[in-house]
């Protein structure tokens, strides 16, 4: 049910695009999406499994809060990976004792999550919503649209992906795992059982597939070779994978334990990681070996029975956008059109800005010195936020290949000082070095982006149900609005430039999230986007054909960056033309970062009356 997931992409799921500057074709990487924890499928049905309810005898707002506190200790226990994700210290929150569980991921338990999901919203449609205070409302506003919104894809659990190259579940599992945090002794116990559990996880998502399948609705085989790749990459040496060093570590600073109980932790590590999880991944292989073939579909969602009212629901689920597809198209086209014809005002002014614009550099920082730099430079901007510490990793060699840029892991609700942030060398060094602007990245991961935006929400104590309804819109909206908006001037670059380049990568992100609704609402194929695409100068069929992959294997997954960022832009004009001189930058971030992850038309109807006050 958790909306949030782990997404990552680039490397060879992800196509390098040619800039959206003519006659000027560097290639480069693309945007950057950021991690944010919990599992993929509740998120992509919603599902409510085994939460239990009573009739109440009062519906009043004391009686709200109970209902939102039983929901949330009832939903973030059934997946053990979520609830430490999300609390550092469950025990605080009454949460004291749950079965270890990855979860379940079976046709049947997903149905019957929809009957669960029906009576929870029922339960929840008999408070009064006039009788319940402000921030009361505003939470049953967006548990009672996220519940409709997701009982709309009832007819389409078979349509959902578990598995994908870079957002699926094999993808994200490994990085889970190894950043599990070990606080207390349990910690490690759950994180072993969890580990150990991997095999049972994937003969379910197997079987899954098999439904899938059997439904016609298998993906397609260049998407199975992919994630057979990944899978057999990441198994291809067990003994020296790195969760065992991971893990190692850990043990190592771990205090309380003897020198013999840790040599035992990581002996049992080690061969959970060498049996149970290679056979898990192995599960995976053959299964999806085995499964090749039986795909009916190479294109976009709309060519399967009823797959544009899927498509519908996946694009207003990520984007926490209500506007029609068509309306999105016909914004992202304007956007598009505006830059263009915003470049050739400036080349026709300056003929000289086509090279300022490709050949800027930026200055080399490490990556502290940027990360700090930024928390400096948003003072003005932006309300401060409370003071946390941050560690900048690596991703580990052999994972370079399959994971982004840059990443950003949340921390748990109730303890957001510890925060980690992920670079991937294989975009900053060697050959492909200079792919990723680093500095801009990390205004996206960094401040005033992720960590920033969680640990400034985090610190206005929102109810924690609000922690199992959050849409990637806003969140990945909020990154590249500050990233775009901000990131470049912050960078050193003079203001004009600055609103040219991040128009550029702007450009780019909607051409991608213009081809995603062409290609799996209109029924684009690959001929039809290469022609496309050469409108913007892209000569290259086989990145044209990456790119036509990437979006048919990720539905949607554009979308929650460029139309959550798109959103986030028509809020500040709107606050800035209702405003006038009274807007004030600060104040409209602070009130968009205080009311937290939530549709943007429900942001919308409560801006109008921050707006009045």
């Amino acid at each position: 049910m958790n909306e949030e997931t782990i997404q990552v992409q680039e490397n060879a799921s992800q196509p390098v695009q040619e800039e959206i500057i003519p006659e000027k074709k560097n290639k480069k990487g693309f945007v950057i999406l950021a991690i944010v924890l919990l599992f993929i499928f509740l998120a992509v049905i919603g599902a409510i499994i085994g939460v239990k309810w009573w009739q109440r005898k009062q519906y009043g707002p004391e009686a709200f809060d109970e209902c939102m506190e039983e929901l949330f200790r009832d939903e973030i226990s059934l997946n053990t990976i979520n609830l430490h994700y999300t609390l550092a210290y469950p025990e605080n929150y009454g949460i004291t004792d749950y079965e270890v569980s990855l979860g379940t991921y079976s046709l049947e338990e997903f149905e019957s999550g929809y009957e669960e999901m029906e009576a929870l919203l029922e339960e929840i449609e008999r408070f009064d919503r006039d009788n319940l205070s402000k921030e009361q409302q505003l939470t049953y506003d967006i548990v009672v649209d996220y519940l409709e919104t997701e009982l709309a894809a009832e007819d389409f659990i078979l349509y959902s992906e578990i598995l994908g190259p870079t957002t699926g579940y094999q993808a994200q599992l490994p990085v889970l795992l190894a950043e599990y945090t070990f606080r207390r002794e349990q910690d490690i116990e759950d994180y072993l059982e969890l580990a150990a559990s991997v095999d049972e996880i994937a003969e379910q998502i197997i079987e899954f597939e098999k439904e899938k399948s059997e439904e016609g609705l298998f993906m397609s085989d260049y998407a199975a070779d992919a994630i057979i790749e990944q899978c057999e990459d990441f198994i291809e040496d067990p003994e020296e994978n790195y969760m065992i060093e991971v893990f190692n570590d850990k043990i190592e600073a771990f205090e309380g334990l003897s020198k013999k109980e840790k040599e035992a932790y990581c002996k049992r590590n080690q061969e959970i990681i060498t049996t149970d999880i290679v056979a898990g991944y192995e599960i995976l292989i053959e299964g999806l070996e085995e499964l090749k073939g039986t795909g009916t579909n190479d294109l976009g969602i709309c060519h399967y029975e009823n797959g544009k009212e899927y498509y519908e629901y996946l694009v207003r689920s990520t984007t926490g956008s209500n506007k029609s597809i068509k309306t999105l198209e016909n914004e992202t086209e304007k956007f598009l059109k505006d830059y263009m014809v915003k470049l050739q005002t400036a080349y026709l002014d300056n003929p000289e800005i086509l090279d300022q614009l490709t050949e800027y550099e930026f200055e080399a920082l490490e990556p502290e010195e940027i990360l700090d730099n930024l928390e400096e430079q948003i003072k003005e901007d932006f309300p401060k936020a409370p003071k946390v510490n941050y560690t900048v990793k690596y991703v580990h060699t052999s994972m370079e290949e399959k994971m982004s840029p840059a990443f950003y892991l949340t921390p748990p609700v109730d303890d957001f000082e510890g925060n980690t942030i992920y670079i991937n060398k294989k975009y900053t060094e060697g050959d492909s070095a200079g792919t990723m602007n680093l500095y801009t990245t990390l205004a996206h991961e960094g401040y005033p982006g992720h960590l920033y935006q969680n640990v400034y929400t985090s610190s206005c104590d929102l109810p924690l149900v609000r922690n199992l309804f959050s849409t990637t819109g806003y969140s990945e909206g909020w990154a590249t609005y500050v990233e775009h908006e901000y990131g470049y001037v912050f960078a050193g670059m003079e203001e004009d430039l600055a609103d040219l380049y991040a128009g550029n990568q702007a450009t780019s992100l909607a051409l991608s999230a213009y081809l995603d609704m062409k290609i799996h609402y209109d029924g684009w194929d690959r001929d039809e986007v290469f022609a496309y695409l050469e409108n913007f100068g892209v000569a290259d069929k086989e990145a044209s054909d990456e790119m036509f992959d990437y979006i048919v294997e990720e539905p949607a997954n554009y979308m929650g960056y460029f139309i959550g960022y798109l959103e986030m832009l028509n809020l500040r004009e709107e606050a800035q033309k209702r405003l006038k001189d009274d807007f004030d930058a600060k104040d409209y971030h602070d009130f968009i970062l205080r009311i937290g992850p939530a549709p943007f038309y429900i942001i919308e109807d409560y801006m109008k009356d921050w707006m009045k006050e």
